[in-house]
């Protein structure tokens, strides 16, 4: 019986990974550079490059650049990525053609970063899609300022991803009118998306939305949070909804309990609870089958171990 344990907790481990691995896509917090902002001293500046930021803009000739900056501690970690829209003449361009990031850390070296890849990435709160170019993951070493600017090379829209913790609507410097909820990031977000480097809206776009179901799903499940003075979609939400809300509830004194097996029919019953899609129809619809093995196994393994004490004590 010893061995069907160790075949269960085993078997229950990759559930769990399984599960925990098919959570929702990543979502960033927009900020949209003007043409103005050509350099990261006069760039936006966010206080937190932890933060899930999405930085939009254009260059709209060679050796065109913008910038923006922002500050990370000692034992961050440095996260970026450099896209374009998965749409035309962003497409048509050749690689000495893509923009480049360029990078100065804390300690005043500049580094530049040039495209690697080309894969796309649909990003499904905005139904928007983009091509990713590049993608950097580093620990800091020496916490403080951090500065990119964007190098053009031919006309072209661009965005930088920054950070992976979602949390929105942080203040900011030198960011212009930001959104301070979900339903306020459509128009801004279409008109850059739909309008060619330099040229005027084109109807390629017309769909581009926040999707607030996928949002709220995020907060649910705890994989995103709004800053103080932001909202959902223009409601307060910095007040709990009710007193007893906000009162944290007394921990109940745990009480020892035995050990006790579960029979297959219980390990079933949960393996198809978590096997269970999600509203959006996403990402964890292919965990059933992941469940059934396991559900296969453990209650074989179980069926084995049966027999086998039958036999013995015959």
């Amino acid at each position: 019986m010893q061995c069907i344990r160790r075949l269960l907790a085993s078997t229950l481990a990759v559930l769990v990974a399984v599960i925990v691995f098919a959570g929702p896509a990543v979502a960033h917090d927009p900020i949209f550079i003007s043409d103005d902002q050509t350099t990261p001293d006069v760039g936006p500046f966010m206080p937190d490059g932890t933060i899930s930021w999405a930085l939009y803009g254009q260059v709209l000739e060679s050796g065109d650049t913008r910038g923006f900056e922002f500050d990370l501690r000692e034992g961050d970690e440095l996260f970026f990525s450099l896209l374009i829209p998965n749409l035309e003449p962003e497409l048509s361009l050749d690689d000495a053609q893509l923009p480049v990031l360029l990078v100065e850390g804390p300690d005043g070296e500049v580094r530049t970063f040039e495209a690697d890849r080309r894969d796309v990435f649909d990003e499904p709160f905005s139904r928007t899609s983009y091509v990713n170019l590049l993608e950097v993951r580093e620990p800091v070493v020496d916490g403080g300022r951090f500065r990119m600017t964007v190098v053009g090379a031919a006309p072209s829209r661009f965005s930088v991803a920054v950070g992976e913790s979602e949390i929105f609507f942080t203040e900011t410097e030198r960011a212009g009118d930001r959104p301070s909820n979900f339903l306020e990031i459509t128009e801004p977000l279409q008109a850059w998306y739909s309008t060619p480097p330099g040229g005027e809206p084109s109807g390629e776009a017309a769909d581009v939305g926040v999707d607030l179901e996928l949002v709220e799903e995020a907060m649910e499940s705890g994989e995103g949070q709004i800053s103080e003075g932001g909202s959902l979609d223009g409601t307060d939400l910095s007040e709990p909804e009710s007193a007893d809300a906000a009162e944290p509830a007394e921990a109940a004194e745990p009480e020892p309990a035995e050990a006790v097996e579960p029979e297959p029919a219980e390990a079933a019953e949960s393996a198809e609870a978590a096997a269970t899609p999600t509203d959006d129809g996403g990402s964890t619809t292919w965990v059933a089958p992941v469940a059934i093995a396991a559900i296969a196994v453990v209650g074989g393994a179980w069926f084995v171990a049966s027999r086998r004490g039958g036999s013995s004590g015959a």
